[in-house]
């Protein structure tokens, strides 16, 4: 049942990176692959550290490269708070996505609300500012946790 996963998930990396027209390197494939198995943000060097334990060849300035690409495409998100990054969970889905981060477990939810992305459209263009894209980061503490907690 594991190597089934494991399949799926290979296949779905390369098709994150053919649906953004991505040649399909070792470099590329590692790097999603430990965005797909974090579950919470990683730094740069966390990402090499992860990739450096199964596979030596690479460098931070290599990781650095792809994430800018990964990012320009919408295929990650930058957290202004932690500095690291998370795989895009709505690849593909138009609206705004919204980050749902646990700052005591640093788990990350996201999710997308195409009303919300309108207002900011709205206000964006009352202020003579064309958007790109739309990301915001709600810092809180998960459900999970609450139930820790009590």
């Amino acid at each position: 049942m594991q190597s089934i996963f494991l399949l799926n998930m290979a296949i779905d990396i390369v098709k994150i990176l053919h649906r953004h027209d991505l040649r399909s390197t070792t470099a590329r494939r590692l790097v999603l692959k430990v965005l797909v198995d974090g579950k919470k943000p990683l730094t740069h060097k966390q990402i090499l550290q992860r990739i450096k334990e199964e596979y030596d060849s690479i460098n931070l300035v290599s990781i650095y490269r792809i994430i800018q690409k990964f990012e320009e495409l919408g295929i990650v998100h930058s957290h202004s708070r932690s500095g690291g990054f998370t795989l895009c969970s709505l690849i593909g889905d138009s609206g705004h996505h919204v980050l749902l981060s646990c700052e005591q477990c640093g788990k990350v939810e996201e999710c997308m609300d195409k009303e919300l992305c309108k207002k900011e459209n709205e206000i964006a263009k009352e202020n003579g500012f064309s958007p790109t894209s739309h990301l915001n980061e709600i810092i809180g503490v998960c459900e999970s946790c609450q139930l820790c907690n009590t």
